[in-house]
């Protein structure tokens, strides 16, 4: 027979109240609610990984919290030494505008964004490139041998911003006969600078290439224009005496002689044929005819000069016109064309007293004298023929 211990009454109640603390005790410990993870504030870079020097360029970024966006970030891009800051919008959205202010390389852009939720950032790569350049000349656009000459340009990058302090170089002319200068931009873009004495020649347009190049550098792309300005000429004829007369039966042809034939040039020149000691036609007798064309610079001017020491017309149904002391002077510049006429005249032995005014004309009956007859030359600035007496059939 199996004897059984027996505990003694007050224990087993104690081990009965131990064991309900304990139960009640894992009861309260598995009722706690498990917190839930915080949401995190987090910032995404979305805008563009280059830009030009000094260009202004618009950055962006994303702010969420958890898995929204999040409005009201204070958000800051840096990109080297330039920056900008913006707030986030109501679905997280943010951007603003900065310059790249560094020379042209690899910097990376650093985005920042703060709010009551935290601090977080990002960086992404990014890099500034040259800017590009557009030049375009703004200089004189007339010339002349032996002034001067005013060249200029206007320099801008990309975004059209003036561009300072680069230097420009200009060249008048082309192969050997280039002639240059160089000038520095201001704060306003312009560089100017002045070749002291144009020495050009004359093409048949009359035009002289010009041209301005920025080379670039370690912050602008190189640009250059070029453009054409006229050069400065002048043009003149000079003859003594010239015929075509078309009377019945008594024809007279006398081509122009001496005859300087026709000048053009951007220099100084002297144009003057030998001297007719003597011209006998039919009804024509002239002695000592000469004539001359003179071209002038700074300031540029032509004049042509024709002399008869005498000269006798005698044509059939005409009185006989006798001329002494002739010179026919005609003066042209940019400005005007003047002209005067000097001489002696009779008519059948009558000396006529001729008016010192263009295009006098003379009463012969059958024919008129034009005395001092000014033509004006076409495409030209200013300018005119001038014969000194002309004889014209009357209408």
């Amino acid at each position: 027979m199996r004897l059984l211990r027996q505990l003694p009454t007050r224990s087993r109640r104690t081990l009965a109240g131990l064991a309900g603390l304990l139960l009640t005790a894992a009861a309260a410990v598995l009722a706690v609610p498990t917190n839930a993870a915080a949401a995190a504030l987090d910032v995404t870079y979305t805008g563009p990984d280059s830009a030009a020097y000094r260009a202004p360029t618009r950055l962006s970024a994303d702010v969420t919290l958890g898995d929204a966006g999040h409005a009201g970030a204070t958000v800051t891009f840096r990109v080297g030494s330039a920056s900008c800051t913006t707030t986030s919008g109501a679905d997280g959205s943010a951007s603003c505008t900065l310059s790249p202010a560094d020379k042209p390389g690899y910097y990376g852009v650093s985005v920042r964004a703060e709010s009551d939720a935290g601090r977080v950032g990002t960086f992404s790569t990014f890099r500034i490139e040259k800017a590009a350049t557009t030049l375009a000349y703004t200089g004189t656009k007339h010339i002349a041998n032996d002034e001067p000459a005013r060249l200029a340009a206007s320099l801008k990058d990309g975004a059209g911003q003036v561009v300072e302090n680069r230097t420009v170089n200009f060249t008048l002319g082309a192969g050997t006969g280039q002639q240059n200068c160089d000038a520095a931009t201001s704060d306003t873009g312009t560089a100017s600078c002045t070749v002291p004495k144009v020495d050009q020649p004359l093409n048949q347009d009359g035009t002289v290439p010009v041209s301005a190049a920025f080379a670039g550098d370690d912050y602008y792309l190189s640009s250059s224009d070029s453009a054409t300005v006229l050069l400065q000429y002048a043009t003149g004829r000079s003859y003594g005496a010239f015929a075509d007369v078309d009377l019945l039966l008594f024809p007279v042809t006398l081509p122009p002689q001496p005859d300087t034939g026709a000048v053009r040039t951007a220099r100084a020149t002297v144009t003057r044929p030998p001297c007719s000691v003597e011209i006998d036609t039919l009804g024509l007798n002239l002695d000592a005819v000469c004539a001359e064309v003179t071209t002038a610079l700074a300031p540029g001017s032509s004049v042509a000069r024709t002399t008869v020491e005498s000269a006798r017309i005698g044509l059939p149904g005409l009185p006989v016109i006798e001329l002494s002391g002739v010179e026919a002077v005609s003066t042209s510049t940019c400005q005007k064309a003047e002209g005067k006429t000097a001489l002696t005249l009779k008519v059948a032995g009558r000396q006529i007293d001729v008016p010192d005014v263009p295009n006098a004309e003379i009463d012969l009956g059958v024919a008129r004298l034009v005395v001092n007859e000014q033509i004006p030359v076409a495409d030209a600035d200013h300018g005119s023929r001038r014969p000194a007496a002309h004889c014209r059939p009357r209408p």
